[in-house]
């Protein structure tokens, strides 16, 4: 049988060898980056059961690398687990406010963030929503289908991607630029009308050939955010 992976993020690729070695003797296969521009590729192609993020010592951007794992439907079902010096009331709302589904103060015993760490995931297995379900739209993640009043609706890989970005936090405005980054991913060169041409045929997929929109508003100057 496959070992469960887990995915450790830490500036410093000498700490938290102690917890990597318990994990290990636990049964699990540990990989470890000190890149925060990996953290999203690597999840997404190696499917760990939990992400272990250190926030000491990176710049503020590991704060949008965690995000983004949790806004993808492609790596939103790894547990992610904060891991800072920090015991911060401010940075505890921080974590929770990005997704994330733990906060852990170190130092720490490791048998104890092990039982953590294996209580997330067991907890997100049990009551991980598989649809989301706005107006009198279905997205189906395991599935990748979508459905309005009850119809199929045939959505390009691209366009599933937008419109579950966009659904699954709605009211929150989204730049181009996100967009560019959350759908297309930040190694890939796309433009911005690139995003509005995506959003055009959407709204087409969803019915809608005429302003305004009831699901997908164009905020001038900034972006788009599901209604």
């Amino acid at each position: 049988m496959e070992k469960e992976k887990v995915l450790i993020v830490d500036v410093q690729n000498s700490s938290l060898a102690e917890l990597a070695a318990q994990m290990e003797k636990e049964g699990y296969q540990i990989i470890r980056l000190s890149d925060p521009e990996e953290v999203k590729d690597t999840v997404a192609e190696e499917n760990p059961v939990a992400v272990l993020v250190n926030v000491d010592g990176f710049t503020n951007r590991i704060w949008d690398v965690c995000r983004n794992l949790k806004d993808d439907f492609e790596t939103r079902k790894s547990a992610l687990l904060i891991i800072s010096e920090k015991d911060d009331e401010n940075e505890v709302i921080r974590a929770i406010q990005l997704g994330a589904d733990d906060y852990v103060v170190s130092p720490f015993n490791n048998k104890t963030m092990l039982a953590r760490m294996k209580a997330v995931v067991e907890r997100l297995r049990r009551i991980g929503s598989k649809k989301i379900r706005v107006k009198d739209i279905e997205i189906d993640l395991d599935e990748h289908k979508v459905r309005k009043s009850g119809k199929p609706i045939d959505l390009t890989y691209i366009q599933f991607k937008l419109l579950y970005l966009l659904a699954s936090r709605r009211e929150n405005v989204f730049s181009r630029k996100e967009i560019l980054e959350k759908v297309w991913g930040r190694k890939v060169y796309v433009t911005n009308r690139t995003v509005d041409v995506h959003i055009k045929r959407l709204r087409e997929k969803l019915g809608e050939y005429k302003y305004p929109s009831q699901y997908i508003e164009t905020i001038h100057g900034t972006g788009y955010r599901f209604l």
